[in-house]
């Protein structure tokens, strides 16, 4: 089952990305690294 998840930053706590995750085959929740417009870096964005 894929399930729609919104990736919020972990520094400033905004909701910067959505993707997909499938659930069979992720278990844990998602985090990446990705660009946060807000902090002007690279963060890490964890699934909110």
């Amino acid at each position: 089952m894929v399930l729609h998840v919104t990736l919020a930053c972990s520094e400033c706590g905004r909701r910067n990305y959505h993707t997909r995750r499938n659930r069979n085959n992720t278990r844990e929740k998602l985090s990446l690294n990705k660009y946060c417009k807000w902090c002007r870096r690279h963060t890490l964005h964890k699934e909110a």
